[in-house]
């Protein structure tokens, strides 16, 4: 039997942490930036911009008008008491007024903008008759360079290009940026009962078709899903069998064409895993699993290759677990090489309902548990094991959040439409929160509050 006993476990945070730091250290993110591109401005949606840009001109570029209004000169109203109108009856148009627009320049002559629904123009447009005097000289008006002066910043680098910051952009004079490179996201499924989903189904001939102990791969799509949202490019690789040498193999392939790898399944102790061992060949492990369930065998390794480090996300094979986990182990490496905050996003809420029994408040003594349970795992003395729970959090009329349990295991019907987290302790020591407790929740990835 191979030995385990060996394993490496950190607790979510410090597992991120210690990754981040190793990529520091290998320079990833410089070399990934040294990968960006220039692309058009109306194709840069979602992208990451890699450098600052600044104005081009000053804008706006001159006396601007803010409202449709006509324009008028302070002059005329200089020498009479606030709020008086004088006598417009021999006004004429482009000598004493004239209509400005929106974002237009202010006519030459003219400083002061009076909006156009205290004007009654005359039908034939050449006269005006004023309701509502101006407050002050270059009222209605806004002056040159009073958005962005040139050489100002209209985004920096790291920014996160939305359609707002597109425009603010635009409107620098720029009409193409350069941003960082889609990481390339390598995915590689393992597991000798895996098959496609577009198999059809055969329980007369397992070995070749769909049929008794054999398991639709469906993590590609959460994956690919993820990946793209996120900013990235997957990189499929086929279904690898429980292989050392395949398994050995198809990494060497993937850490040519991808800045990043998830490795699916085969991270536990089955017999036929080999994932742990062929990555602690291969490369420096940072963890070989992490102090929470599901998804406690979750790992990270930094492979190299041309100089180059790679990081692999060892992942658990389920589709429940491995959901989440792509949030907490995948997203945060993403995150950071796109230049955005790994961060988390967490919520305080207060607790509907109980998480019912600690089971492992009165568990009985090593050696006591049925053969089929598996015992809590924390390799450190003093640290904690935390049960990852489906939480419905929602606000009520009065603005209160709330955080709802809800039944069942990862990957079940039952949370599917749970919409956030909980990281709760697990351990014979920790008393679960009391309903009312303010408690801190994690909105799962594509979830909104209800």
């Amino acid at each position: 039997m191979r030995d385990h006993s060996h394993h490496i476990e950190l607790s979510r945070p410090d597992a991120v942490t210690q990754m981040l730091s190793a990529l520091e250290e290998a320079s990833l993110p410089e070399q990934f930036a040294s990968r960006a591109e220039r692309i058009a401005l109306s194709d840069a949606y979602g992208r990451t911009l890699a450098e600052d840009v600044r104005a081009k001109v000053d804008i706006p570029s001159a006396l601007t008008c803010c409202l449709d209004s006509v324009a008028v000169k302070w002059d005329a109203f200089a020498s009479l008491d606030p709020g008086q109108i004088p006598d417009t009856s021999t006004w004429q148009r482009g000598q004493d007024w004239q209509f400005a627009n929106t974002g237009v320049a202010m006519p030459e002559g003219f400083d002061t903008a009076i909006v156009i629904e205290h004007v009654i123009v005359s039908p034939d447009e050449q006269s005006i008759q004023i309701t509502a005097a101006p407050s002050k000289r270059f009222a209605g008006t806004r002056p040159a360079g009073s958005t962005m002066q040139a050489g100002d910043m209209a985004a920096s680098k790291g920014t996160l290009i939305t359609p707002d910051v597109a425009a603010r952009i635009a409107s620098a004079g720029h009409s193409s940026i350069r941003v960082l490179p889609r990481p390339r996201v390598a995915f590689i499924p393992t597991g000798d009962e895996l098959i496609p989903a577009n198999l059809p189904c055969s329980p007369a001939a397992p070995e070749r078709y769909a049929g008794r102990g054999r398991v639709f791969e469906s993590n590609s799509l959460v994956v690919r899903g993820k990946v793209e949202a996120w900013g990235g490019q997957l990189v499929p690789f086929d279904i690898i069998p429980d292989d050392r040498a395949a398994i050995q193999q198809t990494l060497t392939d993937a850490l040519s064409v991808s800045d990043l790898i998830i490795l699916n399944a085969g991270s536990s102790k089955g017999s036929d895993d080999w994932s742990v061992e062929v990555l602690e060949e291969m490369g420096r492990v940072i963890c070989h699993q992490t102090n929470h369930g599901p998804g406690h065998h979750s790992s990270y390794t930094v492979l190299t290759h041309s100089g180059r480090a790679v990081p692999v996300i060892g992942i658990s094979g389920p589709a429940g677990g491995a959901s989440f986990t792509l949030d907490f182990y995948l997203r945060p490496l993403m995150a950071a090489l796109l230049m955005q905050d790994p961060e988390p996003t967490r919520i305080p809420c207060r607790l509907r309902g109980t998480f019912g029994e600690n089971k492992h408040a009165n568990a009985p003594q090593p050696g006591t548990l049925s053969g089929e349970s598996r015992p809590p795992e924390a390799t450190e003395p003093g640290a904690k094991f935390y049960s990852v729970r489906f939480m419905e959090a929602s606000v009520d009329e009065a603005g209160t959040l709330w955080a709802t349990p809800v039944p069942g295991k990862a990957g079940s019907a039952a949370t599917q439409h749970a919409n956030a987290l909980y990281m709760l302790p697990a351990g014979p020591d920790d008393a679960f929160p009391k309903e009312g407790d303010v408690i801190q929740v994690e909105l799962r990835f594509g979830y909104k509050l209800l």
